[in-house]
């Protein structure tokens, strides 16, 4: 048995769990500042945008996971030789896997104090990670020019307000965030109030590349079918 994978369907699931996400978030970080109640703590961390391995965590690790998956088969759906040759879309599975261990296990978050006693980063750069992340962004960003530009135009533009939100929210919230954090503190709604931008911004770059995926998928390569009997992801063997 095979079930189509609807863009509209799967990403309005997606955003249904975000918005719960993101109303949790906001509901206990209030009770929080607005009580003063220690006994929130547990609450605060299960529930925590900016938190690591909690609820958000599994789930932004599931959506990029997702995305990596979504990547994979959309690239072997292409010839290697055809214009959306499928190197550029597997290279991104592996990014989008990778981001997806970081995501689950702080590669990022362990770089920090090495990083910062090393080249004595502070204000915007406090977050050290930020520095080679932010290298790498804009290699990858140059290096996939060519191909965005190869792309039909609705799909091009999806990617584009995908990366740009992701990485507004990923580096530029978080350069923002370690300046306030070095300043104020973090104990304060303004600096929750910048990791929920930040974390919202992410998981909704996220969600639009999902879409844009399946929608590519749908439009281009006859759509993107889930096989009961394996549990795998389908496309069409040739190219678009």
């Amino acid at each position: 048995m095979a079930l189509r994978l609807h863009p509209r369907r799967i990403t309005q699931a997606l955003g249904i769990i975000v918005v719960i996400l993101v109303l949790a978030h906001v509901a206990i970080q209030t009770l929080r500042f607005m009580t003063g109640n220690d006994r929130l703590h547990g609450l605060v961390f299960l529930f925590s945008l900016g938190a690591e391995t909690n609820i958000p965590t599994f789930y932004a690790t599931f959506s990029l996971l997702l995305t990596a998956l979504l990547l994979a088969v959309v690239g072997f759906s292409h010839q290697r030789d055809s214009t959306f040759g499928r190197a550029y879309w597997l290279v991104l599975a592996g990014i989008f896997l990778f981001l997806s261990m970081d995501e689950m296990l702080s590669f990022h978050e362990r770089m920090i104090d090495p990083l910062r006693n090393l080249i004595g980063s502070s204000g915007l750069f406090l977050y050290a990670w930020v520095i080679p992340y932010g290298i790498a962004v804009g290699i990858l960003g140059g290096a996939y020019t060519r191909f965005l530009l190869s792309l039909p135009r609705r799909t091009a533009l999806l990617f584009f307000l995908a990366g740009g939100l992701f990485v507004t929210g990923a580096i530029g919230f978080e350069m923002l965030g370690g300046w306030h954090m070095e300043r104020y503190g973090s104990a304060n709604p303004w600096y929750v109030a910048i990791q929920t931008i930040e974390e919202v911004l992410e998981m909704v770059g996220i969600l639009i590349f999902i879409y844009a995926l399946l929608d590519y998928a749908d439009q281009h390569l006859g759509g993107l079918k889930l096989d009961i009997a394996s549990a795998t992801a389908e496309g069409p063997p040739g190219p678009s």
